[in-house]
């Protein structure tokens, strides 16, 4: 123990003698550990940490995919028929529940509140194995028809409403205008998926719901837990024949949806949740781990340097009798000591960007609002700056073994030529550096070259000018269609009066928005070719003034007027996609649609319960999930007056700043309505941004990072040269005195450089080559080694690494022979 303080005491006083090398050290590793302390953070909470529920792993996700319809699996959706066929005709999970997120309206007159809830079967809460805080949790009663006014409270809804007080059990809630009993309060900290979710609400589903009829209508979530004794696969297989059962039992189906494609994925419920942002946070995190193998081999570079400066104090040292195991621990504390403040200091850089997160999105993803600096992530920090301590010290150490002691006294006071292995390690650290450094820079400049890819795509209407906001006109007070048309018709009649608005229209179903709904329809007269799949387009039901809002262009008929009414024929506008899939290059105006009512009228045609429409307008195709979503097979538009909505956002295009005109359009509607919330207000170009953080984020962390490695590589190139033309200058000085001019030594010197810069390239590009798959889950429109980015990243390299070049070049073609060789 004696030794080790005499270690740490002597390393101390070192390194405060060389504190220029000890704070540039410091900071080097400051900045690479504190990056990886912020990623392993995110990577830790969102992807290594299981779901905040018991036993976590037996919990699976299921949804139906119909690939060959068109139909993205995005939302993940199934059906109410398979939640009771799958409780019947499956043995391998104890629980499974149906759920969705959706939105009240708490409070009384003049004070509503638009909050969060959890929607599901009262198998649920059971599913997730939590126990209340106080009360119950919903009974199978309670999912009865009649019987679902019945609330569970968060605890932090319990505090806030209700001070915590036991007497809220019981007590009525007004929720939608409708009084819910509360029976029960979940404990403190619980949390399923959405942060924000104030209360949980129990479903009770129709008869029609629970029919064939309602077979393949996709609207729930749906979670299993699986028993301790099943596996994932086993769960496949189950729910594989299940589906093959109830083919056989719907003959005039199987054939459309085998050529839909249609499956049920089974997959561990976290593997789902974290399925869009895994391989970009495993290559965030890969690229900060190059950056660390940068910084490291750059602070390696410069303990080799410093060794060779202190190779006479070691050699005398080791001459008056300490072993070399003794200097070997000495110089290996004084990398810990230097490791271990830099990964203090990266922690208070950690800190500070685990608080710039929120720009990364992660709320959205499981665990993501739980990120900090935890006892894991303080553990791999400390972990992560022992192994670096011991990584860079272990290179001086080794020339320990090879030290001869007569040449180290020998070469005390001249400016000699360096050993040629010492020169040869530099050599190989600074081309690792180069090597390290171009593949970062190739992944940034492709993710860079991707976004402008991203940004160039036309949503198929305008962004700017365009507020946008939500009303949810509750079943108490607008209890059916008509009630809901006149609200519709006030609200867009005074809205249209507000100054500054230009026009104004409703709509269910909001581009770069959270609901998104698709449809089978088809064509009146359209047959299908043998192995055609169905096809089921977005569709959405819009007001009069809603393309006009959205400056969706109209490319033939019209848009929709106020004579499209609920007493008017039935009428319909497509994109320009569906024209083409189902009438080509003929007019489709006066053409009909129509939507099957039951199943079989997909294989035996239109029923008398069909639903036909009249198509009176194509309007130009638009991005519905956002600017680099597939080609989706259409869309189409029905009128609210026809098709009424209840929740329904508004969109307004305004003459100027969308927000100047909010506190306005809230007026309105309270002076329809005081209990409606106008909420979920953000203009569309916020709603462009925020549909493209996924994207966003990852490339800018990318380019930061590609930044600082270009740096450190260009430092480790001019340290080399720097350094060799410090040891060389005595030679320089004879070859100038021989005759040579400063142009040649000039030369020689960028040579150098350029033979390093030339071997780092090549390794960089073939290990581009190797990391190609991974980058190209991460791009759009650009292929993962294309030409003009890596022609561009070299020639950045190039210009940066030629910059560090020349200042040692210029030194060394300045140096007097007279000086140079008057050295001692």
């Amino acid at each position: 123990m004696e030794r080790l303080r005499q270690d740490v005491r002597f390393a101390v006083r070192v390194l405060w003698k060389d504190r220029g090398f000890a704070t540039t050290a410091t900071l080097t590793l400051a900045l690479c550990i504190g990056a990886n302390a912020v990623i392993f953070a995110i990577v830790n909470s969102v992807l290594l940490q299981p779901l905040p529920v018991p036993h976590a792993d037996q919990l699976v996700y299921m949804y139906n995919a119909y690939p060959g319809a068109g139909v993205g699996d995005e939302g993940g959706a199934s059906g109410v028929p398979d939640y009771y066929d799958r409780l019947r005709e499956t043995d391998v999970f104890q629980e499974q529940a149906l759920y969705n997120t959706r939105g009240v309206t708490l409070g009384e007159q003049g004070n509503p509140q638009r909050v969060a809830a959890m929607l599901g079967t009262p198998s649920l809460l059971r599913l997730l194995q939590v126990q209340p805080l106080r009360g119950r949790l919903f009974t199978e009663e309670d999912g009865e028809i009649g019987k679902t006014h019945k609330v569970v409270l968060t605890y932090a809804t319990w505090q806030q409403s209700f001070g915590g007080r036991d007497s809220a059990i019981g007590q009525d809630m007004r929720i939608d205008g409708e009084p819910y009993t509360i029976v029960g309060v979940l404990p403190q900290g619980f949390r399923f998926l959405d942060p924000d979710v104030k209360l949980w609400l129990p479903v009770a589903f129709t008869a029609e719901q629970k029919s064939d009829d309602s077979r393949h209508s996709n609207n729930w979530s749906y979670i299993a837990r699986l028993k301790a004794t099943a596996t994932l696969a086993q769960a496949r297989q189950q729910i594989d024949a299940l589906n093959r059962r109830n083919l056989d039992r719907f003959p005039q189906l199987k054939e459309i949806l085998i050529n839909a494609g249609f499956h049920t994925v089974v997959r561990p419920m976290q593997a789902h949740l974290v399925r869009e942002i895994r391989s970009t946070l495993y290559l965030l995190w890969g690229g900060v781990g190059f950056v660390l193998l940068i910084g490291v081999v750059n602070i390696t570079n410069l303990m080799l340097v410093r060794s060779s400066a202190r190779m006479k104090e070691i050699a005398t040292r080791h001459a008056l009798g300490a072993g070399l195991g003794r200097i070997a621990r000495q110089l290996l504390t004084e990398t810990l000591i230097l490791t271990l403040l830099g990964g203090l200091a990266g922690l208070a850089i950690g800190f500070v960007g685990i608080q710039m997160l929120a720009s990364f999105g992660l709320e959205k993803t499981p665990q993501g609002t739980d990120v900090t600096l935890n006892l894991p992530v303080l553990a791999f920090t400390f972990a992560l700056a022992v192994v670096v301590g011991v990584l860079i010290g272990f290179v001086p150490v080794v020339g320990l073994r090879h030290m001869n002691l007569s040449q180290a006294f020998r070469e005390e006071g001249r400016s000699g030529t360096a050993g040629r292995g010492s020169r040869g390690a530099r050599r190989v650290l600074v081309t690792a550096q180069v090597a390290f450094a171009f593949m970062l820079l190739i992944g940034a400049g492709l993710l860079l070259a991707s976004f402008q890819r991203v940004l160039a795509v036309r949503p198929g209407f305008e962004t700017t000018h365009v507020l946008t906001g939500t009303v949810s006109p509750p079943a108490s007070r607008y209890k059916g269609d008509p009630e809901l048309i006149a609200f519709t018709n006030r609200l867009l009649e005074r809205v249209r009066t507000v100054p500054g608005i230009q026009a104004a229209g409703v709509t269910n179903v909001l581009p770069f928005g959270d609901n998104f709904n698709d449809s089978v329809i088809l064509a009146e007269g359209y047959v299908m070719s043998k192995g055609e799949s169905l096809i089921s387009p977005y569709s959405s039901d819009v007001s009069p003034g809603y393309f006009e809002a959205m400056n969706i262009p109209l490319k033939k008929g019209r848009l929709f007027t106020a004579s499209d009414n609920e007493r008017a024929p039935k009428v319909t506008i497509i994109d320009e996609r569906l024209a083409a899939r189902f009438f080509g290059r003929k007019d489709p105006i006066g053409r009909r649609l129509w939507q099957p009512d039951k199943p079989e009228e997909l294989t035996r045609g239109p029923g008398p319960t069909s639903r036909f429409f009249t198509i009176v307008g194509v309007v130009g195709s638009i991005r519905t999930r956002g600017l680099t979503e597939k080609e989706p097979v259409g869309a189409y538009y029905f009128p609210v007056a026809q098709d009424t909505i209840r929740t329904m956002t508004l969109v307004a295009r305004t003459a100027g700043d969308p927000d100047s005109v909010t506190q306005a359009i809230r007026r309105e509607v309270a002076g329809i309505d005081p209990e409606l919330p106008f909420y979920g207000v953000r203009s569309m170009g916020q709603r462009l941004s925020q549909s493209l953080l996924s994207r966003r984020t990852p490339m800018l962390l990318a380019v930061i990072f590609a930044c600082v490695a270009l740096f450190l590589a260009s430092l480790g190139i001019y340290g080399v040269l720097a350094y060799q033309v410090a040891q060389r200058r005595r030679e320089i000085g004879i070859r100038l005195a021989l005759g040579s001019d400063g142009g040649r030594i000039f030369r020689l010197v960028v040579r150098e450089g350029v033979m390093l810069l030339a071997i780092g390239v090549a390794a960089g590009l073939a290990g581009s080559v190797a990391i190609r798959r991974a980058m190209e889950t991460q791009l759009f429109g650009v292929q993962a080694l294309d030409p003009v980015v890596l022609a561009s990243v070299a020639g950045v390299l190039g210009v940066v690494a030629l910059t560090a070049c020349a200042v040692p070049a210029r030194r060394a073609a300045r140096i007097d022979p007279l000086i140079a060789l008057s050295d001692q």
